[in-house]
């Protein structure tokens, strides 16, 4: 019984430096989340939600380092209290690390802005002149109309010098073929996937660690119970 404590503890030892080195990417993952915005985007206030996204993985980050810490003191301290504690706090954690990931999943594959849907309502709008909402994502994400350059040509319309590189529409190879929809959903991809594939990582340690807290638990509870039987 003895041997399978001191194991349980070890385990848990690595669980809680795994989950303490996750939320040290976390925090890593927020801060570039930061840096990553343009100097367009934050002109133009386009950040879509991405300052509060990168503040929340920051504060996760450090409460899960601050829980892994207090799970390695629960076991130095071979207290059954602190150790049930720690279970209800990874769990918590899992909790709110799926709710963050289904939002971000949820966010890679459907969202759009609003102001980018009404800039394509534009588009299409034939007595519509001008198009500086759509004008400014096709500037910022290097594309040109909703689905390709060819919305423009199918609207008999001249595509915005935005549709171009360094607004330069002189030269054919100059346009951006890209839609503005696919590229705008490739650029949300790209920023959540790291995070997702971060997210799950944490979220199968805190279950594990969750489950081997309560293991080691059990197993103080017993090996102390025969100890005060033999005495």
């Amino acid at each position: 019984m003895y041997c399978t404590t001191r194991l349980l503890r070890y385990v848990l030892c690595v669980i809680s430096g795994i989950c303490a080195l996750g939320g040290c990417l976390l925090i890593w993952y927020g801060v570039w989340l930061l840096d990553s915005l343009s100097d367009q985007q934050k002109v133009l206030g386009m950040d879509h939600g991405e300052d509060l996204a990168a503040a929340l993985c920051i504060l996760l980050g450090t409460v899960v380092i601050v829980a892994s810490i207090y799970g390695t003191v629960a076991v130095a301290k071979d207290s059954r209290t602190l150790l049930i504690c720690y279970a209800v706090v990874l769990v918590f954690l899992l909790i709110v690390q799926f709710v963050m990931f289904s939002i971000s999943f949820g966010a890679s594959r459907e969202s759009l802005p609003e102001a980018l849907k009404q800039g394509f309502e534009d588009l299409w709008d034939l007595q519509h002149v001008g198009n500086s909402t759509l004008n400014s994502y096709e500037e910022w994400l290097h594309c040109c109309g909703r689905n390709s350059a060819e919305d423009y040509l199918h609207l008999e319309k001249e595509p915005s010098p935005s549709c171009c590189l360094d607004r330069d529409c002189t030269k054919l190879l100059n346009l951006f073929m890209s839609g503005c929809e696919a590229k705008f959903k490739e650029y949300v991809s790209g920023k959540t996937r790291n995070f997702n594939s971060l997210s799950w990582f944490l979220i199968l340690f805190e279950f594990a660690g969750s489950v081997t807290t309560c293991y080691l638990v059990d197993s103080i509870r017993n090996h102390r119970d025969r100890i005060r039987f033999y005495n």
